[in-house]
């Protein structure tokens, strides 16, 4: 349940930064397009000031429609239910019992009731560096990261890849060899 927490947490934490990260660039860019001082650039005979006008309604309209700053703070709040949950494990001198593995299952699926949509790419990243972060057994981390290809890296925070199942290394390389026709 530790694990589960923790991953969660690093998944929301991811979110919250990215998300954050476009409402502070939208915010930019509005109020650079919209100063007066750039209006004054524009000259009518260019056609410029038709083009910042135009940037203007279309980078607030996205800003307005995508709501980032509010996604920012649903994935914030996510992140610190999961790191309270975390906080109440530490605590806690029983973690492992069925009644304490129980209660924690439940805790993280009351939160897992407030979740958006999961983007699957994130969440195996996210993965990857929970399994980093609690195990010092390089065997362990080595058969279990999960294989996440450079395309879903790249495309985590703008994808769910809902359909696809990410596998641990060691079965993704097995998979490989065998479709080539190896082992």
């Amino acid at each position: 349940a530790s694990f589960a927490a923790l991953r969660n947490a690093i998944y929301h934490t991811a979110r919250s930064k990215f998300f954050d990260l476009w409402n502070r660039i939208f915010n930019f860019i509005v109020i650079v397009l919209g100063a007066t001082v750039v209006g004054k650039l524009a000259t009518p005979h260019a056609g410029f000031d038709t083009w910042i006008e135009f940037g203007i309604v279309f980078v607030a309209t996205l800003q307005l429609v995508f709501d980032f700053g509010g996604r920012a703070g649903t994935h914030a709040f996510l992140q610190k239910r999961y790191y309270d949950v975390l906080a109440d494990m530490e605590l806690t001198s029983d973690v492992e019992s069925p009644e304490a593995i129980k209660k924690w299952s439940a805790k993280l699926l009351t939160i897992a009731g407030d979740e958006t949509i999961t983007m699957r790419a994130l969440d195996a990243v996210a993965y990857n560096s929970a399994l980093d972060s609690t195990s010092t057994d390089p065997e362990l981390i080595r058969g279990n990261r999960l294989h996440v290809p450079w395309w879903h890296r790249i495309l985590k925070q703008f994808i769910a890849f809902q359909g696809t199942q990410f596998v641990p290394q060691s079965a993704h390389r097995g998979n490989f060899s065998r479709l080539r026709g190896g082992g």
